[in-house]
């Protein structure tokens, strides 16, 4: 399975053809761009190199990516946001925040054409740290949804600390699970390593948030 022909998960809408087309070349790009970064070298692959792979034009390269480093986390970072973004909105209301986030979250683990292709990210950012922003730039926007989608649903503030916790947790538990699971070689279950570290990180949070006494004087 490719990253273009993925099963659409729980509250995730169908695509049409067009956006189908789209994604099957922001595909071919990201994997024109991993086999060089494999072969080459980060640093000594260009743009030019990369869409002559993809058998695209450049100008076709820069219409996806804004430069050669988007190209890192590309579909399965991006893909994965939107598709986060719309299970969360397509989850029943009555269902607690914390159990949603959580339903979601299982419902968009990786499979293993993505684990794979997120396995060769993390050793080319192991050889280039300054590739690191990239990623901590995707890790902030998964908090910020998260974090809005919590708020939104108990009708707090997005800097309350509950929808910041609930978020943070989930963002801390896929992080720590993907350096474990680089670190072992990708020989173990992401999902239920992930899984783990949510459940262990969870467990002395409400499923909504706790009451508090009015402000006020004392």
């Amino acid at each position: 399975m490719t990253a273009s022909d993925l099963s659409v998960p729980p509250g995730v809408p169908a695509v049409g053809r067009r956006e189908r087309r789209k994604r099957e070349t922001r595909a071919a790009l990201e994997r024109a761009a991993l086999r060089l970064f494999a072969e080459k070298g980060y640093e000594q692959t260009t743009v030019e190199e990369i869409a002559d792979e993809a058998d695209v034009a450049v100008r076709t390269f820069f219409r996806y990516f804004a430069s050669k480093q988007h190209v890192l986390f590309g579909d399965v970072g991006h893909q994965r946001i939107g598709e986060l973004r719309a299970a969360l909105a397509a989850s029943p209301a009555d269902l607690p925040p914390l159990e949603a986030v959580r339903t979601v979250l299982d419902a968009l683990d990786l499979d293993r054409d993505e684990q794979e292709q997120i396995l060769v990210r993390l050793r080319l950012m192991d050889r280039q740290p300054s590739l690191v922003g990239v990623y901590l730039m995707l890790n902030h926007e998964l908090r910020q949804i998260l974090v809005e989608f919590v708020a939104d649903r108990t009708g707090l503030a997005p800097t309350d600390p509950y929808p910041l916790l609930v978020g943070g947790a989930a963002v801390t538990a896929w992080d720590a699970a993907l350096s474990a699971w680089s670190a072992g070689g990708g020989t173990t279950s992401l999902a239920a390593l992930r899984r783990e570290l949510f459940a262990a990180l969870t467990a002395g949070v409400l499923a909504g948030p706790p009451d508090r006494p009015p402000d006020g004087p004392g």
